[in-house]
């Protein structure tokens, strides 16, 4: 719930939401996802980064000076994900940036990939 006053915005990105990715959320195929331990070593090394949903997606919260410099970060994340292919849920709160990560298989699980961390550790 969110105080009076407080304003929250969510920036395009790869055109799914939370509520999509929960419904998804079924047995992985085989061998396409990292196991969640090796998504838990990962994470260790990635600072802000943590596992939810089973370690089905990962996501990172992060707050910048002002909501303008937030915007434009929230902006960067969602056109590079775009741009590269990466599933990612940017929401926007103020002077906050949520960005949530993971992957999917073409029968339409989803999951942690190789790709997803990399993309991760390329955002920081």
């Amino acid at each position: 719930m969110l105080s009076q006053g407080v304003k929250a915005s969510v920036v395009p990105s790869s055109g799914w939401t939370l509520p999509e990715l929960l419904r998804q959320i079924q047995g992985p195929p085989e061998g396409h996802f990292l196991k969640p331990e090796r998504v838990q070593e990962e994470l260790m090394a990635m600072p802000g980064w943590r596992g939810i949903l089973n370690f089905r997606a990962i996501d990172h919260v992060r707050r910048f000076p002002t909501a303008e410099v937030a915007s434009k970060f929230a902006g960067y994340v969602s056109a590079f994900a775009q741009e590269l292919g990466q599933l990612a849920s940017v929401v926007q709160t103020l002077e906050h940036v949520t960005v949530t990560l993971t992957g999917r298989h073409p029968g339409g699980h989803v999951g942690i990939t190789r790709a997803v961390l990399d993309f991760a550790k390329r955002l920081g």
